[in-house]
C-alpha cells in the first residue's frame, strides 16, 4: 500500500513544487491533462470489453452505480444543506449571476464517449488493437504530475487553504457524509464495506478513482467508480447554479474534487468571488485526500 500511495502522491507533489509562470506552458500543461484523461478513458473502455457476458455485466455495473449515486449523493446533499443552516455564508446578491450548463454538460459527454469509442474498438477491432503494458500507470503519473503543476499555477497557497474556516468544515462535512453514504450501499449491495468506502473516496476525481480501483478490484469496480463520481460532475453543473442564492456551502460543496477545476468556472459566475477562496481550499482538500483514502481502502 504504501509503494502504491508513493507512486500516486510523487508526482502531484513534485508537479506542486514546480513553480510555471510561462502562460504557454500553463496552457500546454492544460491541453496535456486533457489529453491523458482521455487516453485513460479510452483505455477503460478496452478493459470493459475484454470482460466476458459483457451485456450482464453492465446491467449490473449501472445498477450498482445508481445505488452508489443515490446513496452517496444523496447523503453529501442532506449534510450539506444542514451545514448550509447552521454555517450561513451570507452573499451580496449583486454578485449572483444565472449560469447555463448546457455547455459545461458537453465536455461530460465527450468523456463518456470516449469510454464508448474504446469500447467500440475493444469489441470489434481488438486484433488489430493492443494496448502497450504500463501505459495507464504511466499516463495517470503524468496526469497527477499535471493536476500538481496546475494547482501551484493558480497561485494557491497552503496557509490560505488551512485557515479557511468554511472551506475545512466543508471538507469535513463532505468527506464524512461521503463515507457513510459509500458504506450503506455497500450493505445494500452485499459489497465488502471496504468496497464501498473505496468507490466513495473519488470524490468525484473519476480520471484517478478509475484506475486505482480497476488496478485493485478489476473493470467492473473500476467502472462503478467512474460513473459514481463523473456523474457528481453532471449533478454538480446543474444544481450550482439553482442552490447559489441560498445554499451556497452546498452549491460549492456538490461538485466535491471539482470544485477546484471543473466546476470552479460555474462557482465563481454564479457565487461570485466571495465563495472562490471557499472553493479551492475544499477543492485543494478532497484533491490530496482522494488518492490517500482511495489506496488506503482499495488495498484494505
Amino acid at each position: 500500500m504504501l509503494q502504491t500511495l508513493t507512486w500516486v502522491l510523487l508526482p502531484l507533489l513534485i508537479g506542486f513544487a514546480i513553480p510555471l509562470k510561462n502562460r504557454s506552458l500553463i496552457k500546454t500543461v492544460d491541453y496535456l491533462l486533457i489529453a491523458l484523461i482521455y487516453i485513460i478513458l479510452f483505455i477503460m473502455g478496452l478493459n470493459l470489453s475484454a470482460i466476458p457476458d459483457l451485456w450482464s455485466q453492465l446491467q449490473s455495473i449501472f445498477g450498482k452505480t445508481i445505488v452508489f449515486i443515490i446513496a452517496i449523493l444523496g447523503l453529501n446533499m442532506v449534510a450539506l444543506l444542514f451545514l448550509d443552516k447552521q454555517l450561513p455564508f451570507p452573499l451580496k446578491q449583486s454578485s449572483l449571476k444565472q449560469e447555463s450548463t448546457w455547455h459545461a454538460l458537453l465536455g461530460s459527454f465527450k468523456l463518456i464517449g470516449s469510454i464508448l469509442l474504446g469500447l467500440i474498438v475493444g469489441l470489434f477491432a481488438h486484433e488489430y488493437f493492443t494496448v502497450p503494458e504500463h501505459l495507464t500507470e504511466t499516463a495517470l503519473v503524468f496526469l497527477l504530475a499535471c493536476v500538481g503543476l496546475q494547482l501551484r499555477a493558480g497561485g494557491i497557497k497552503l496557509k490560505a487553504v488551512l485557515l479557511n474556516r468554511y472551506g475545512l468544515i466543508l471538507s469535513f462535512f463532505f468527506i464524512i457524509s461521503s463515507f457513510l453514504g459509500g458504506i450503506i450501499a455497500a450493505l445494500i449491495l452485499k459489497m465488502p464495506i471496504t468496497q464501498g468506502l473505496a468507490i466513495s473516496s473519488g470524490f468525484g476525481w473519476y480520471s484517478l478513482s478509475t484506475i486505482i480501483l480497476q488496478d485493485a478490484h478489476g473493470p467492473i469496480i473500476g467502472s462503478i467508480a467512474f460513473f459514481n463520481d463523473l456523474f457528481r460532475e453532471f449533478f454538480a453543473f446543474m444544481v450550482i447554479p439553482l442552490l447559489m442564492a441560498k445554499y451556497p456551502l452546498s452549491a460549492v460543496g456538490s461538485g466535491g474534487a471539482t470544485s477546484l477545476d471543473f466546476t470552479l468556472p460555474v462557482i465563481q459566475r454564479t457565487g461570485g468571488a466571495q465563495v472562490v477562496p471557499i472553493a479551492i481550499s475544499f477543492g485543494f482538500i478532497t484533491n490530496i485526500l482522494a488518492p490517500i483514502f482511495l489506496v488506503f481502502f482499495a488495498n484494505l
